[in-house]
């Protein structure tokens, strides 16, 4: 069996030297956080090198997926509007009709869906003011089912209004991103046979 040999007291580091290190350390995990995990965890980079690095970005990624999710669940209420300042809702006779108004910050982007069953149809008209916005009017079906289709896209368009006849069950609705620097006010119109209207994002 092999027996290792007591260290003598010369070998070992003195109290200081631990201090020494241990404040070493420290420092360079503060760096660290500041520099390289803020920015890539939170998106919040207060040295400016997050983003020299590309952190920043994937941090900013993260924060708006958190943020999604926490929109999924958050519908615009069709029974009592005044929960929501963004949207009128309306409703008559042959089926739903919903006015939204939203701010979208520059950078920013918005996803406004109504939940459908197939083969129903809804009209709609949207416009901005104060700038265009790039949009992309899709459907996804309900989770698990693995449905998508993409319906119409474009780039920093002021208005655009038809008809949208789902192809299947699921939220069939609009992405638009603000890619001005000033926001921009849009304004959303919808009426037809339609479950309701929901705010994705």
């Amino acid at each position: 069996m092999f027996n290792s040999q007591k260290p003598s007291d010369n070998d070992l580091p003195t109290t200081s030297q631990l201090i020494k290190s241990t404040l070493i350390a420290f420092g360079i995990a503060s760096v660290l956080l500041v520099t390289a995990i803020l920015p890539a965890e939170y998106g919040y980079d207060p040295t400016g090198v997050g983003e020299l690095l590309g952190l920043k970005k994937m941090g900013d990624i993260k924060t708006s997926l958190i943020m999604e999710q926490m929109n999924d669940s958050q519908s615009i209420d069709n029974d009592n509007p005044a929960k929501n300042s963004n949207a009128l809702v309306e409703e008559n006779i042959d089926g739903k009709q919903d006015v939204s108004e939203v701010i979208i910050e520059p950078g920013d982007a918005i996803e406004l869906k109504l939940e459908m069953k197939k083969g129903s149809i809804a009209q709609y008209d949207w416009t901005t003011l104060n700038g265009s916005l790039n949009f992309n009017l899709h459907g996804d079906g309900y989770k698990g089912t693995h449905k998508s289709t993409t319906y119409k896209k474009g780039r920093m368009t002021s208005s655009d209004s038809g008809e949208l006849v789902a192809e299947f069950d699921g939220y069939h609705g609009w992405f638009w991103r603000n890619r001005n620097k000033v926001a921009v006010t849009l304004i959303l119109k919808t009426t037809g046979d339609y479950i309701k209207l929901k705010r994705m994002l």
